[in-house]
């Protein structure tokens, strides 16, 4: 299971708020009665650590988690629980059979209001820290 996968999968776990809307890179046009709060993520390959000997199979995975919700409320609600379980990824593999995640550290969340979609929006950014391998220490 990839990086992206199995944090799509934590997240549809762990916040039911959500109702499984979670959407990699970009979302679908939202129904503000019937599709929101939601989530996009964003991750990308990362980059592989690298040692005089070449390239290693540790890496660092930069991401970031959008939530967006028509309430401010909601937004400081599920960024709570997305906060608190990006803290409990480390040290653990995430998803069914996704990578053991050493190290993870995230930015300050980054709160905004949307005017013209007339919704709120929270930046979390964050980079993992895991072995390519997979290798559960």
């Amino acid at each position: 299971m990839t990086f992206e996968a199995a944090l799509i999968s934590e997240l549809a776990a762990a916040i039911p708020a959500l109702g499984g809307r979670i959407y990699p890179v970009s979302a679908p046009e939202a129904n503000r009665n019937g599709g929101t709060p939601y989530a996009i993520v964003v991750s990308s390959e990362g980059l592989r650590d690298k040692t005089l000997d070449g390239y290693m199979d540790s890496k660092s995975v930069p991401g970031e988690i959008n939530i967006i919700a028509p309430s401010y409320s909601t937004v400081r609600a599920i960024t709570k629980q997305v906060v608190a379980l990006l803290i409990g990824m480390e040290q653990r593999t995430i998803g069914s059979d996704g990578p053991f995640i050493e190290e993870l550290t995230y930015e300050q969340p980054v709160e905004l209001y949307e005017e013209k979609p007339d919704m709120y929006r929270c930046l979390i950014e964050f980079t993992a820290y895991f072995d390519e391998e997979g290798s559960n220490p």
